[in-house]
């Protein structure tokens, strides 16, 4: 009997139809659709992973150029501060130079009147200014008006003016091993820089032109005993080992006009008739100047011969 009244007292579960063809539910798993998740997750992560890993490495490329870009700006800021730096200093020392010149100039009178245009030089004033000025070079319709220092050694006035004051310009100078002031051996070697802004012997190198030879006509020389009027023989082009463009005396005449044809042969440019001048030649006057951008290792060489020698009596006239 209890066992009855148990059985009716427990509800019954009757199965449900299904009906219309329905397919029953899934069951739930729980371990399928962790799997499931787990895939979506992981694909999630790679991907969002991929797009992390993009603009990281885009801006760890953008911060590399924009360091080499700013080095190389300050690089260029720099070498443009330095270049600024350089040309002033030029431009100061070529001030300096000019003025140093100028100076000097006021003692050298040029008296074109009678149409010579000799140049009249107070050589006692120029004495104090510097005891080593032993002579004075000018050639007309050029800014060739310099005095001519000699030193105890051609290093001495390379880079010094002729009161002894560092410039990059130097002074126009005998050379120390000949015999002052010049013109008194078979070759007076005179040398120069050609500066970039046209001043002091670049003239001299610009004559390795044929048609700026053919306009320098006349050279004057002056000493305190003669001035001396010469006139271009030929410019040459040689090496900076060529000392025979150095020497002062060479013996016989035959000997001199030997070097000269020798030295002809590196000519870029000459006079029409300097067959005749060298035949008779037997003394000449020699400008020389670096030729080309520095460090130049060639040099220019201008030949000139006398065409009129004025020697000086007390009275400071020439004759």
């Amino acid at each position: 009997m209890k066992a009855a009244s148990q059985d009716a007292a427990a509800p019954r579960v009757q199965p449900r139809s299904i009906t219309g063809g329905a397919k029953p539910p899934r069951p739930y798993r729980p371990s399928s659709y962790a799997s499931q998740a787990g895939r979506e997750r992981g694909r999630s992560d790679r991907n969002a992973g991929r797009g992390d890993r993009g603009p990281a490495r885009a801006t760890r490329k953008g911060s590399g150029r924009d360091i080499i870009s700013r080095v190389l700006i300050g690089i260029g800021i720099v070498l443009l501060l330095v270049a600024g730096g350089i040309f002033i200093f030029a431009q100061l020392g070529y001030r300096q130079a000019a003025d140093t010149y100028e100076g000097l100039s006021a003692y050298v009178t040029v008296d074109d009147s009678n149409g010579d245009g000799i140049p009249v030089v107070d050589w006692a004033a120029l004495a104090e200014e510097s005891e080593d000025i032993v002579a004075w070079i000018y050639i007309p319709d050029t800014d060739i008006s310099y005095p001519v220092v000699q030193g105890e050694t051609n290093d001495q006035y390379l880079r010094a003016l002729p009161d002894g004051t560092w410039n990059n310009s130097g002074s126009i100078m005998l050379d120390s091993d000949q015999t002052a002031p010049g013109m008194v051996g078979q070759q007076t070697t005179v040398y120069g820089h050609h500066m970039s802004d046209g001043s002091m012997f670049d003239p001299i190198e610009q004559t390795l032109d044929q048609a700026n030879f053919d306009e320098m006509d006349t050279v004057y020389y002056l000493t305190p005993e003669a001035t001396y009027r010469l006139t271009p023989l030929f410019t040459a082009r040689v090496d900076d080992t060529y000392v025979a463009a150095r020497q002062e005396n060479f013996g016989e005449q035959a000997t001199l006009r030997s070097y000269l044809e020798d030295l002809r042969t590196y000519a870029r440019a000459e006079a029409a008739d300097a067959d005749e001048r060298i035949a008779s030649a037997d003394q000449v006057l020699a400008l020389v100047t670096c030729s080309g951008m520095a460090p130049a290792d060639h040099r220019a060489v201008m030949i000139c011969t006398i065409a009129e020698t004025m020697t000086v009596i007390d009275d400071g006239a020439e004759v």
